[in-house]
């Protein structure tokens, strides 16, 4: 069970079980007994994890965080969703992204991803943008989250656009830090787990939907098994692995250019 699935059994009993304590009715104690539990269950997760994951890196189709197109495939609940990024941050993830192909306001599902980032994990979060514009409940929504860790990514050329978020509070980053057609300056996958909207994993956001770099679904095994895996591609071939529209948001690549934020 994810911690999210903890979460949502402290919240409908506050009698812990391990161990025995009395009955309180103190949400103060409730909550102090979730982030006891989280950091335990995170502590155990860590022994003998791999090399460190850094970012998450999460595309939303279209259709949103939990509905897409290809009706054969099993969609991912958001408990599903949650337990991705508590494994990420059990292998050591510290940054979520998530590219958003519409508006923020579609993807209701993902202001739940980002605030349990935040508030289990202390996760710092991306939001990467396809839309140069932020409406009323948007900020609304933005606003919400501890904006010490948001970050709004987008392309240069629509950072004039969104300038006004900055008297907001809320940092803009540039999502495509490197032109076009040259070899990137990346951290490379090997730091990075890619899920795309089907809960399908890639090596990178580049290769997404290329079968050879394919490394299975978030519901079919842990991600430290996908991490730890040899067989699986953890690079992408150096003929192919230049700069595309492709790689706008990932963090592998945007960190080398805010290296003093991540």
């Amino acid at each position: 069970m994810c911690l999210y699935g903890k979460y949502i059994e402290l919240q409908e009993s506050t009698t812990v079980s391990k161990p025995k304590q009395p009955k309180s009715d103190n949400p103060l104690e409730l909550a102090k007994n979730f982030k006891q539990q989280i950091k335990t269950c995170c502590r155990n997760s860590k022994e003998g994890k791999p090399d460190a994951v850094t970012y998450l890196w999460i595309c939303v189709s279209s259709e949103g965080i939990m509905h897409y197109k290809d009706e054969g495939a099993k969609q991912l609940g958001m408990e599903e969703w949650l337990n991705v990024v508590d494994e990420a941050a059990s292998l050591g993830a510290s940054w979520v992204v998530l590219t958003l192909s519409t508006r923020l306001s579609q993807h209701d599902g993902v202001w739940e991803i980002c605030r349990w980032a935040q508030d289990a994990h202390g996760m710092m979060v991306g939001l990467h943008l396809a839309v140069e514009e932020v409406n009323e409940e948007e900020l609304a929504s933005i606003k919400s989250l501890d904006l010490s860790k948001v970050r709004i990514l987008i392309r240069r050329e629509a950072l004039p656009a969104l300038g006004h978020l900055e008297k907001e509070g809320i940092q803009l980053w540039t999502a495509n830090p490197q032109s076009e057609g040259i070899k990137p300056h990346c951290q490379g996958p090997a730091k990075m787990i890619y899920v795309n909207a089907n809960g399908m994993l890639y090596t990178c956001g580049l290769v997404d939907g290329i079968d050879q770099y394919h490394m299975g679904s978030v519901l079919e095994k842990k991600l430290r098994q996908i991490m730890q895996d040899k067989e699986l591609p953890h690079s992408v071939e150096e003929g192919i692995h230049r700069i595309s529209p492709a790689c706008d948001g990932c963090p592998a690549l945007v960190a080398n250019f805010f290296s003093e934020n991540f």
